[in-house]
C-alpha cells in the first residue's frame, strides 16, 4: 500500500520531519551547561555526597581502584556514556548530555549553502575569466542565490559533501 501519490508528496512528508528535527535542536538554543568541575562529575558529586570511593566502587560491586580509574578517565575524556550513567546512578543522579548548537541549525545550514555556492560560483568565475567574460555585481548575486536555491533543493547530501571534493551544480 503506497501512502505517497507522489515524489512530491515524499518531500513535502520529509520537509516536515526535518523542521520538526530543527525545532528540538533549536529548543536548546541559548541553554549554557555549566562547566564540567576540575575533578569532573563523578568525583565532585561523589565528595558533596561525602562518599569515598571505597563507599562508591562497594555500590557497585567493584573496587576503589576501579572507581579512581573512571574517575581519571572521565577527566581526560575517555570515559563511556554507559559507565557515567551507570555512576550517575549509584550517585542517585539523573545523566544528562546535550549537542547544544551554537546558533539556529537553519543558520548552519544557511552558512554552509552559501560556502557551497561561493566555492562553486568561483570555479565557475574562473572558468569566464579565462574565456574574458565577466559579469557585474548584481549579476553576480544573482547567480549566488540561484546556487543556493539549487543547493538547498539537493538535499542534506549535497550539503554536507565534503567541500574538498569537486562540487558541480547542473
Amino acid at each position: 500500500m503506497n501512502f505517497f501519490k507522489t515524489k512530491n508528496d515524499k518531500n513535502i512528508v520529509k520537509h516536515i520531519v526535518i523542521k520538526q528535527y530543527q525545532a528540538i535542536a533549536n529548543s536548546f538554543l541559548g541553554y549554557k551547561l555549566p562547566r564540567t568541575p576540575k575533578e569532573g562529575w563523578v568525583r565532585t558529586i561523589r565528595k558533596a555526597l561525602d562518599m569515598s570511593g571505597a563507599q562508591l566502587a562497594e555500590k557497585l560491586d567493584s573496587s576503589r581502584n576501579r572507581i579512581s580509574i573512571l574517575e581519571r578517565r572521565e577527566i581526560e575524556g575517555d570515559i563511556t556514556l554507559n559507565q557515567l550513567k551507570l555512576l550517575a546512578e549509584q550517585l542517585n543522579c539523573d545523566f544528562t548530555y546535550a549537542l547544544v548548537p551554537k546558533k539556529p541549525v537553519e543558520e548552519i545550514i544557511e552558512d554552509r549553502v552559501t560556502e557551497i555556492a561561493i566555492q562553486s560560483l568561483d570555479s565557475n568565475a574562473q572558468n569566464m575569466f579565462l574565456e574574458a567574460q565577466s559579469i557585474d555585481k548584481k549579476a553576480q548575486e544573482h547567480l549566488l542565490e540561484q546556487a543556493k536555491k539549487e543547493i538547498i533543493a539537493s538535499g542534506g547530501r549535497i550539503i554536507w559533501k565534503n567541500i574538498k571534493e569537486d562540487i558541480c551544480l547542473k
